[in-house]
């Protein structure tokens, strides 16, 4: 079973093996043109490509992007995301997620 992060894990610590992997969900609707982004260091991770899952199939509904994150290597990172709008630049970001990893060999 692969554990799950998600908003609410916003600034926590989680422990992880070298070759394990958790999935991250963050909440996200692409119809207002804003979406998650890798902002920073991916060191000792590797970070799967983002896919979005629909909340519903009406036009221009929510949903969750995510990503699956597998540990390559020991020691301790944190993965920063933010919520904004890419051709605004970062006086449009409106969220910013974070999560330490601490991997074990």
């Amino acid at each position: 079973m692969v554990a799950v992060l998600s908003l609410t894990d916003n600034g926590r610590t989680i422990d992880l093996r070298v070759g394990h992997t958790v999935m991250l969900r963050l909440p996200e609707n692409p119809s207002t043109g804003y979406g998650w982004a890798v902002d920073g260091d991916l060191r000792l991770v590797e970070l799967g490509e983002r896919s979005h899952v629909a909340s519903s199939m009406t036009v221009g509904s929510g949903g969750e992007s995510q990503w699956a994150i597998k540990a390559t290597a020991p020691g301790t990172t944190t993965l920063r995301l933010k919520h904004w709008r890419e051709w605004e630049g970062d006086r449009s970001v409106t969220e910013r997620y974070e999560v330490t990893l601490v991997i074990s060999p």
